[in-house]
């Protein structure tokens, strides 16, 4: 009993001693700064936390800590009826966690305790909801109608601002601790829609992509436009916000970039003259893997391949009465935008050409859709471009989020670089300066990079290389047009076909970047879904029309492979094959972890080194983004993800409001670790719990022992970051002790 005593004694007088110094402490200090501040984690969209907390020893003891039920849209606005559910990462700043419901309301919750801190509603102008009630341009689109895909805080002159865009296009500046509304500004009206230069198209009201450069107070905005044949002509905008943080009123639009020509055919040269003026322009060459440099194209090749590219020209001349031009395509959304502050660039990412899968009235490679862009901050002048996908017939944009790596090593030297994966299953790594092509990888041929051939992407009948160079491949009306005979005649004739990967693409996903391994982690997956084409154009229903029909067939294998690619060399270090599932939203990677949310309600976590599973988590339902990870108020580590389907019928079979689920380690779990020599005679162990300015675990360890002979179970190493700095003195307590006895 003496010895039991001192030992306590020992343990509660370190634990007091400790106690007085946890506020000040280092290490706690560099948990609170765990933040989840930008949609991706960090700037540069990596998806990566440096958190060291949560580790392979300890993540299968992950244990759900709260769940928030998100209210259903009725209790919103009615325009937004239906859009249920949250399906965007949530942030994580200084302890609180905000996200927005597709219905526009703002949640703001303690990170600890789940408890609401404050929630703001956001309706729509009155004059919005009357447009889209009239049901014509310029505004189109209700399939989205509340449909958030991310949201950011910044810190400007000092200060955090949560900024969110919403679908009727305003700007939102929300004060991230006290929930007032610092700006309420509109982007784009109705009116500023209406008179686009060469516009014959309609916008829709997915919530737009953006991206801030603090250093020079820009934002960069992407218009979206509807997938079918109402398409409009897509631009980026660049916002100066020092008019409203300087309080002289509000931001102003400062420049205005077009991806597209003028729809009205008013210049068919506009490609042309792009161009020639671009520092790099380059279309990808899946057949040989190499990008083509437009710039260096012998002069009359590069005209037959760039004038009146999407053949509006032609189209006005053979319809002069016809007041659209039924091609268009947006800007890009669905991912974040990167900013390198250093060089003053913004790289975007670009929507499919539209309609997706009828290209009757839209020849030629159709630049810059499908695309990988650099946009000068302060001008909006196009640098370069990168197309990896030319004249689209399937539907693969290239518009989740780009990532922006610093000093990375690739290609055996230090350097910076763009990566960016569409949805077609490429992975790009780019020049940042000019956009020259450093490594692709193409999750179709995963044999080619060192992976397994059972795995990747299978791809459908009619899903083939094209060649931008071959004129007959950048005319073709849909896929399967280069068939003949009586395959020919099925497929013209409007016949369901198989397409894989389907209308959502291989890669619906946003990618991981593990700085400290230089390992991309990228979630691409098989999900054959059923079409036939549909007529487009002039005497068909506008602006509906998508150049298909979703069609009914058998169901074909469903599944997913997660890579993790070597960003040195663009090769793969291993794969791991998911069956029965699709994948969609994103990969989260820290501390030699990967989190990967599935649509059938699980949480996988992988070994970063090795892709072996070494958790499940069963969450209850379809999970469409990646988790955020950071740390609560007093520095505990939590996994934060939404629980909802906002899309019937994709990724579920019904709209679900669900809920936010957050996960975290125990506050204490002790677990037995034996380091045996010889033979143990007798071991007696005795496990007390003492609750002392939080609770702490004491492990005694009594052990009789012959020579040579000892046993002990001692609490990981991974505890003392978990439960606090005080429980490092009990545990150091109890080892010092129980070796003293030995001795």
């Amino acid at each position: 009993m003496e010895r039991k005593s001192g030992l306590l004694g020992l343990s509660l007088a370190v634990v007091s001693v400790l106690a007085m110094l946890i506020t000040s402490s280092v290490a706690l200090a560099q948990q609170q700064a765990l933040d989840w501040a930008r949609y991706n984690g960090v700037p540069g969209n990596w998806n990566w936390s440096p958190q060291t907390q949560i580790d392979k020893e300890n993540v299968k003891f992950l244990e759900v800590k709260w769940v928030f039920p998100v209210p259903p849209a009725s209790l919103g606005d009615p325009f937004f009826a239906g859009s249920e559910g949250v399906i965007h990462t949530p942030l994580v700043y200084k302890g609180v966690v905000y996200f927005v419901t597709n219905w526009h309301r703002v949640y703001a919750l303690d990170l600890a305790s789940g408890k609401t801190l404050w929630f703001k509603d956001l309706p729509p102008p009155k004059e919005f909801v009357d447009q889209m009630a009239a049901g014509k341009p310029p505004l189109w689109e209700p399939f989205f109608k509340g449909h958030f895909h991310q949201i950011h805080i910044y810190e400007l002159d000092g200060r955090p601002y949560l900024f969110i865009i919403t679908n009727y296009y305003y700007l939102v500046v929300i004060d991230p601790l006290t929930g007032d509304i610092k700006l309420r500004w509109p982007i784009f009206t109705v009116d500023y829609l209406a008179n686009v230069p060469g516009n014959r198209g309609v916008y829709d009201i997915s919530t737009p992509s953006f991206v801030v450069d603090t250093k020079r107070k820009i934002m960069i905005i992407g218009v979206s436009t509807p997938e079918d044949q109402g398409a409009g002509r897509g631009f980026f905008v660049g916002v100066d916000l020092k008019p409203w943080l300087e309080g002289r009123g509000n931001p102003q639009i400062i420049w205005r970039t077009f991806t597209v020509p003028p729809q009205d055919g008013s210049d068919p040269e506009w490609t042309l003259k792009l161009v020639d003026q671009m520092k790099g322009a380059w279309i990808f060459d899946g057949a040989r893997d190499q990008l083509i440099n437009l710039k260096t194209l012998p002069p009359d090749q590069k005209r037959q391949l760039l004038y009146d590219d999407w053949g509006f020209a032609r189209f006005v001349q053979r319809y002069p009465n016809e007041k659209v031009s039924y091609a268009g395509a947006g800007a890009g959304w669905g991912g974040a935008y990167a900013v390198d502050e250093d060089r003053g660039i913004a790289y975007v990412g670009t929507n499919q050409p539209a309609p997706d899968w009828n290209a009757t009235f839209r020849p030629g490679p159709n630049l810059w859709s499908d695309s990988i862009l650099a946009l000068d901050v302060e001008t909006g002048k196009l640098i370069w471009g990168v197309q990896s996908l030319p004249h689209d017939l399937w539907d693969w944009d290239c518009a989740w989020s780009v990532l922006l790596v610093k000093n990375a090593m690739i290609g055996g030297q230090r350097r910076d670089a763009v990566i960016k994966g569409c949805k077609s299953g490429l992975v790009f790594a780019l020049d940042p300066d000019d956009g020259h092509l450093l490594w692709v990888f193409k999750a179709m041929e995963p044999a080619k990079y060192g992976g397994d051939p059972r795995y990747g992407i299978k791809w459908s009948k009619y899903v083939k290389w094209q060649n931008p160079l071959d004129p007959k491949d950048m005319n073709w009306r849909w896929q399967g047009e280069w068939t003949t005979g009586q395959e020919y005649e099925y497929i013209k004739n409007h016949k369901p076909f198989y397409q894989n990967p389907p209308a959502t693409g291989a890669l619906e996903s946003d990618p991981a970047y593990d700085p400290q391994r230089n390992r991309l982690f990228v979630a691409v997956y098989n999900m054959p879904a059923a079409f036939a084409i549909q007529n487009v154009g002039p005497g068909t229903a506008w602006p509906a029309g998508w150049g298909i029909s979703f069609e009914t067939l058998p169901s074909q294998p469903t599944n997913t492979t997660i890579y993790a690619i070597d960003v040195n060399t663009g090769r793969i270090v291993w794969n791991t094959f998911v069956p029965d599932v699709p994948y969609r939203g994103g990969l989260s990677v820290s501390n030699g972890l990967v989190f990967a949310t599935f649509n059938d309600g699980t949480l996988r976590i992988y070994d970063a080194d090795t892709g072996a599973e070494l958790k499940k988590v069963i969450v209850g339902g379809p999970m469409m983004t990646q988790p955020s990870i950071a740390a609560t108020a007093d520095g505990k580590i939590r996994i934060i993800v939404p629980v909802s389907n906002a899309i019937p019928g994709t990724w579920g079979p019904h709209a679900l409001s669900g809920y936010v689920v957050v996960l975290g380690l125990p506050d204490v779990i002790a677990e037995r670790t034996v380091v045996q020599e010889r033979t143990v005679v007798q071991t007696q162990v005795r496990t007390q719990v003492q609750t002392v300015v939080q609770t702490a675990v004491a492990t005694q360890v009594v052990t009789q022992v012959q020579t040579q002979v000892r046993e002990v179970e001692v609490i990981p190493a991974w505890v003392y970051a978990v439960a606090g700095v005080a429980v490092v003195a009990v545990i150091a307590a109890a080892t010092i002790a129980a070796r003293g006895r030995r001795r």
